[in-house]
């Protein structure tokens, strides 16, 4: 049976209190599944890019994951096949690092606080997500938040992956 989980909520991710965290979730094996070199992964988030941002993702007062969310440079959705894609749009990423917290609702509902924070913060044409065509799991999650998938493509670091786009009810 899923776990209960009453509240979930965003806080700011802090480098030097919260690596050795991010450290131990992205080693995980769900996570090393989906994600890849967990070195390549831990770099990235302490670069930090200028156009996004990242959190840790609480459940009821206990820190259970990560999201990212930053502008995909054009080079990039080229390599992948979206030049579809407008300039400005920005991608999220996210981690459900505590695999007890799967499966019960934490990551749309986390989506939806990063959804609600670039809808109202930013001007941004679009905000989509990429995941593995075989991530069932990640995809049901994404649709609950409003994603719905657009196409696939083939990712060169991870193979063939979904394209997901949120859509905002009525839209």
């Amino acid at each position: 049976m899923p776990r209960s989980v009453e509240e979930v909520w965003l806080r700011t991710f802090h480098p030097l209190r919260d690596i050795a965290r991010l450290s131990t979730w992205l080693r995980k094996p769900h996570i090393v599944r989906w994600w890849g070199d967990p070195r390549v992964q831990l770099h990235a988030a302490l670069e930090r890019p200028a156009a996004g941002g990242d959190a840790l993702i609480v459940a009821d007062g206990v820190p259970v994951g990560y999201v990212r969310w930053q502008q995909t440079p054009r080079p990039e959705l080229e390599a992948a096949g979206l030049p579809e894609i407008p300039e400005g749009s920005v991608d999220i990423d996210i981690a459900i690092g505590e695999a007890d917290y799967i499966g019960c609702g934490v990551g749309s509902r986390a989506l939806k606080l990063v959804v609600q924070r670039l809808r109202s913060a930013e001007s941004v044409p679009m905000i989509m997500m990429g995941t593995s065509v075989n991530n069932t799991v990640a995809l049901r999650s994404f649709e609950r938040a409003g994603f719905r998938r657009m196409r696939t493509f083939d990712d060169p670091d991870y193979g063939p992956c979904w394209l997901l786009v949120y859509e905002a009810p009525g839209e």
